[in-house]
């Protein structure tokens, strides 16, 4: 092998780990239902937004206190209706076929950079 070709190698198997550590950092984030007042609800009331109109799937930002559980207030991030099926789905894949395991938030990946 040239020593220009093992050169190439190597460079790439140091890149390839570091390029897929920087997509994670900047491409995953959380995702929970919140109520007006930005505080998080069961992830039902966001899945069937027919049922339970007026509630927010809430991207990034953070927990006003230090634990993420029901009631917990969020600051900091993107608020987007529940009905609004077209917007959920370009942040993290959610849609009207899309429905959560129950429970608080979850985690999705976005096109955006980080």
């Amino acid at each position: 092998m040239t020593k220009r070709r093992r050169r190439s190698r190597d460079v790439a198997l140091v890149a390839v780990p570091v390029l897929a550590a920087a997509f994670t950092a900047c491409g995953s984030d959380n995702a929970y239902c919140v109520n007006h007042d930005d505080r998080i609800v069961d992830n039902r009331y966001c899945d069937d937004y027919v049922a339970h109109p007026g509630f927010f799937w809430y991207y990034g930002g953070h927990v006003v206190g230090k634990r993420v559980v029901r009631g917990a207030r969020l600051t900091g991030g993107d608020r987007v209706a529940n009905a609004n099926v077209a917007e959920n789905a370009r942040r993290g894949g959610f849609g009207s076929s899309a429905r959560s395991s129950g429970g608080i938030g979850r985690s999705v990946a976005h096109s955006g950079g980080g």
